[in-house]
């Protein structure tokens, strides 16, 4: 079951967007990422957080639509989308993208793309994406879908990356190892609708940046 979460991040409703809201089973707004929804005029399925930055007609709103709610003190060990993550695998999501994650603070954005990590254990699909590009965290064979001109780089999560391939780019690479600090990942640029991107050891995000 494909979860898309909404967070409180700057977000243009592009039609990848649109078309991203449109494919999920269960919407959940986190906090003040529901406003996003209400500009599509869509309801979620759950909202999650402590509250502080939705706006008040609408968490009534929601009450009174029986919105399924998760309400969390603003004192907390974990951000209101850590929680809604955690929340979407306890139901057994199959696929999670979040949106509204990009833009703004710097250590915000950070922190939201580290908790892909959070998805690898289980071998769940997922990534962070907005109106430019989609990025994912990867310790295994990625094959993304794109269009002919997007770029794509590598930036490595963890010391080492090793055994890591390329097919369906401009720069192709075999079995070659990518330590972390090193730009030599950076603007690939997809030859082929489809190109992949194989791991053997280590974790790496990898961003697909479009092109249109």
């Amino acid at each position: 079951m494909h979860w898309v979460l909404l967070a409180n991040g700057p977000l243009e409703l592009s039609p990848k967007v649109r078309a991203m809201v449109s494919s999920a089973e269960r919407l959940i707004g986190v906090d003040g990422g529901s406003r996003h929804l209400e500009s599509l005029g869509v309801l979620p399925h759950l909202a999650v957080g402590d509250m502080d930055s939705i706006p008040e007609q609408l968490l009534a709103h929601y009450k009174g639509e029986g919105v399924e709610m998760h309400l969390h003190p603003p004192k907390k060990d974990a951000t209101d989308l850590e929680l809604a993550l955690e929340l979407a695998l306890e139901r057994g999501a199959s696929r999670i993208s979040i949106l509204g994650a990009t833009g703004g603070r710097l250590d915000h954005t950070l922190g939201n793309l580290f908790l892909l990590a959070r998805c690898l254990p289980s071998g769940i699909p997922a990534c962070v994406m907005d109106q430019d590009q989609c990025i994912h965290l990867t310790d295994q064979a990625l094959t993304l879908t794109g269009t002919i001109g997007d770029t794509l780089s590598l930036l490595p999560a963890t010391p080492q990356v090793s055994g890591v391939s390329l097919t369906g780019l401009e720069y192709p690479l075999q079995d070659a190892t990518l330590t972390f600090g090193t730009s030599w990942g950076m603007s690939n640029v997809f030859v082929e609708p489809q190109a992949t991107v194989t791991v053997r050891s280590g974790r790496m995000f990898v961003f697909h940046l479009f092109s249109s």
